[in-house]
């Protein structure tokens, strides 16, 4: 599945925002207009800075109130057009967001509008450029979906193509009845976007409200499985208009976003095979997350501290054995209680007037292995952690606030392989004791 962005959703100048894009691990973004506006860099600029990151520009957005208008308008849009398309040129972006008029006077003829959209058309083909036509929810006349791409089947024509957005579609309690049956060569892009469900007016509720996909109210995997069952081949893309967002750390943000289509993506292959179909048939091809591990028992706490004299004696003092200090990492050594194994880290670089930390919590599981994959799918990052050919592989990933969360094997004696780094005795490891686990 190709995942796509559009700027608008991130916070920063456009250059941050696709950087942070690039870096989240994004196939490509959506250039919202006003950010190429303020931005220093000339297209050209942004178009070899994209290629550098590995972004494809998939489109440019949004064209307003470009159809629909008055016969003696309509030749000041396709003015409006000309100078969009060499625009885009410029920038290297291969489709025009075209969206349905939302003013007063907009026509409210299907065969009028479709005679509008083909000419739009003939000229977007000069330029090898291809619009997608939306339904504005709040649009005067052409707030549908299904009105919008019955009219793209009227204008007839390859560079008109319909784009669906989840959010202009459930808002109005809408369903996507029907978009599997579309022709996926008539389908040029798709918007995602979930949301709450608000009592206000639609306009409102899209600019302020929109949420990535899984976080609020909206079925996004019916929408996402009907795309797959119609053959769709284009981007995925999320369209977030949050006030929130555009105020957050950027990298944050992006890689927030490809998480939610990520797991998006594995709700929606589970729905699919559950369905008798084959999440995997191109061109829209779903990949699955690995199943997740639940923890079968607490692995080790570690600490790390500048106090390693003060904190040794503590434990000591409330019953904890030293197992022994680790063979290739003179600075770390592990303490035993019963069940409980505390691994203590000197922090050498550390000044003394830092306090001792919680830095790393080990988990025993079924599969260390999926369960780090799975983790690194969901973008977590990575612990860079060296070790030894012949010592214990341990999977470890950051969480948000920074604790290092590890993997390890789950053994029958539920004593694990690494202790024995230490050169601790197993059978030592599993007396009896004061106290019985980790408090959860």
């Amino acid at each position: 599945m190709r995942t796509s962005i559009a700027t608008v959703c991130l916070s920063g100048t456009l250059e941050e925002k696709m950087q942070a894009a690039a870096l989240a691990g994004f196939d490509g973004i959506e250039v919202f207009e006003q950010d190429l506006v303020v931005s220093p860099s000339s297209p050209e600029d942004l178009r070899g800075m994209a290629a550098e990151l590995g972004l494809s520009l998939d489109m440019y957005q949004p064209f307003r109130d470009g159809v629909e208008v008055a016969p003696e308008d309509f030749p000041d849009s396709l003015r409006r057009l000309r100078a969009k398309f060499e625009l885009m040129k410029r920038l290297g972006t291969p489709v025009l967001l075209m969206c349905s008029n939302v003013a007063t006077g907009a026509l409210n003829d299907d065969q009028a509008i479709a005679d509008q959209l083909r000419q739009a058309g003939d000229l977007a083909a000069e330029y090898d450029i291809k619009l997608a036509y939306e339904a504005l929810a709040w649009g005067k006349n052409v707030n549908d979906w299904r009105r919008a791409h019955h009219i793209v089947e009227l204008a007839d024509h390859p560079a008109v193509g319909t784009c669906l957005d989840s959010f202009h579609i459930l808002s109005r309690g809408d369903t996507v009845d029907g978009v599997e049956s579309l022709d996926p060569e008539k389908l040029f892009f798709v918007q995602l976007a979930d949301a709450p469900l608000l009592k206000q007016d639609i306009l409102s509720w899209s600019r302020h409200h929109r949420v990535f996909p899984g976080e609020r109210d909206f079925d996004l995997v019916d929408v996402l499985a009907r795309l797959h069952e119609c053959g769709y081949a284009g981007p995925v893309s999320l369209e977030i208009f949050n006030d929130a967002f555009r105020q957050a750390d950027v990298h944050r943000t992006a890689v927030d976003g490809l998480r939610s289509l990520r797991w998006l993506e594995d709700q929606t292959a589970d729905a699919v095979r559950a369905a008798g179909e084959d999440p995997a048939r191109e061109p829209l091809v779903l990949v699955d997350l690995p199943d997740p591990q639940p923890p079968r028992a607490w692995d080790f706490v570690e600490l790390r501290t500048s106090k390693l004299g003060q904190t040794t004696r503590l434990l000591h003092q409330l019953g904890f054995e030293l197992a022994g200090h680790h063979r290739s990492k003179d600075t770390v050594q592990a303490w035993t209680q019963g069940p409980v194994r505390m691994v203590i880290a000197e922090d050498l670089e550390a000044s003394p007037a830092q306090p001792t930390r919680l830095a790393a919590l080990g988990f025993q599981v079924d599969s260390p292995d999926d369960a780090a994959h799975r983790a690194s799918r969901l973008l977590a990052p990575v612990v860079s952690r060296t070790q030894q050919p012949d010592e214990t592989v341990l999977h470890g990933v950051v969480a948000p606030d920074a604790t290092e969360i590890f993997f390890g094997p789950h053994t029958d004696s539920g004593v694990p392989p690494w202790l024995e780094e230490f050169g601790a005795d197993p059978a030592e490891a599993t007396s009896e004791s004061l106290i019985t686990g980790v408090d959860t």
